[in-house]
C-alpha cells in the first residue's frame, strides 16, 4: 500500500492569461446593454404615446355619444 502513497509538493498552479478576445467580447456586451435599453426606452414611450392617443380616443367618443358639442 505503501507503493501508492505519493508526495505532493504544493506548488501555485500557473493559469494561462484570457485570451484577446475577451476584451472584444466585453464591448459587445457593453454595447449590446446600451442597444437593449435604448429599445426598452423606446418601447415604454411608444405605449404612453399609444395609451394617450387611447385615452383622447375614448374623450371624443364618450363627447360624441353624449351629445354634447363645442
Amino acid at each position: 500500500m505503501d507503493s501508492k502513497i505519493v508526495d505532493l509538493k504544493g506548488q501555485p498552479r500557473k493559469d494561462a492569461p484570457p485570451p484577446v478576445s475577451d476584451f472584444w467580447f466585453a464591448q459587445v456586451d457593453v454595447r449590446l446593454g446600451r442597444i437593449e435599453f435604448m429599445v426598452s426606452r423606446l418601447e415604454w414611450q411608444i405605449w404612453l404615446i399609444v395609451c394617450g392617443c387611447a385615452g383622447l380616443l375614448i374623450f371624443e367618443i364618450v363627447k360624441a355619444l353624449s351629445g354634447d358639442h363645442l
